[in-house]
C-alpha cells in the first residue's frame, strides 16, 4: 500500500481507491490505503472520493481514517466538511468528535469553531470536545472563548472543563483571570 502511494501512476491511484472501498479487505488494509491516499491526493476528485466513501461506510475506524485524510488536505472545503460532520446528529458521537478534533488540528477557522460551540448548546459531549479543541489552539480568541465559557456557561461541568484547560495554558492573561474567578 505504501509503495502504491509513492507511485504517480494512475493504476496505483486506482488500486489505492479499490483497496480503500473494498469491504472484503481487512479494516487495517483499508485504513492504510485511506491514510496514504490522503497523504498524496488533494484535488477535488480525491476529496469527493473520500466524502462518498465516508457516506457509504458505518465502520468507525474507516470513518476515522477518512476524517483524518480529509483534514490533511487543509482546504476550506475540507474544513467545512469536517465542521458539517461535527453538526451531523445522524453520525456517532465519536465520529463527530473526531471530525471536530481534526478540524481544530488542521487550522479550521476559529470563528467557525467558536460559533459551533454556541450552536451545539445542550449537546454536552460535542461542546466538551470543542472546549478541548480550543485548549489545543494557541490563538488569543480560543483563550478568550475558554474564559467566556468558564465565566458564563450555564453548564457547571462545561465551566469546570474550561477552567481545567485554562489551567494548562501559558497565556499570561489566564493566571489573573483564574485568580479573579477564585476571589469572586
Amino acid at each position: 500500500i505504501f509503495a502504491l502511494s509513492q507511485s504517480r501512476d494512475e493504476r496505483a491511484d486506482a488500486a489505492l481507491r479499490r483497496i480503500a472501498a473494498d469491504e472484503r479487505k481487512s479494516t487495517h488494509a483499508r485504513t492504510q490505503a485511506i491514510f496514504w491516499f490522503g497523504q498524496t491526493h488533494r484535488d477535488a476528485d480525491d476529496m469527493r472520493f473520500l466524502r462518498e466513501l465516508f457516506s457509504r461506510t458505518r465502520d468507525d475506524e474507516i470513518q476515522g481514517s477518512i476524517i483524518q485524510a480529509m483534514a490533511q488536505a487543509h482546504t476550506s472545503e475540507a474544513m467545512r466538511w469536517l465542521l458539517d460532520l461535527g453538526r451531523d446528529k445522524s453520525l456517532s458521537i465519536e465520529a463527530r468528535k473526531n471530525a471536530l478534533f481534526w478540524a481544530g488540528q488542521s487550522g479550521a477557522d476559529l470563528r467557525q469553531l467558536i460559533g459551533l460551540y454556541d450552536e451545539m448548546k445542550g449537546q454536552t459531549e460535542i461542546q466538551n470536545q470543542l472546549i478541548f479543541v480550543f485548549s489545543q489552539r494557541r490563538d488569543r480568541d480560543a483563550i478568550d472563548k475558554l474564559m467566556d465559557i468558564a465565566t458564563n456557561d450555564s453548564d457547571r461541568d462545561l465551566r469546570k472543563q474550561a477552567i481545567f484547560w485554562l489551567g494548562q495554558s501559558h497565556d499570561p492573561r489566564v493566571q489573573k483571570f483564574l485568580l479573579d474567578l477564585i476571589n469572586r
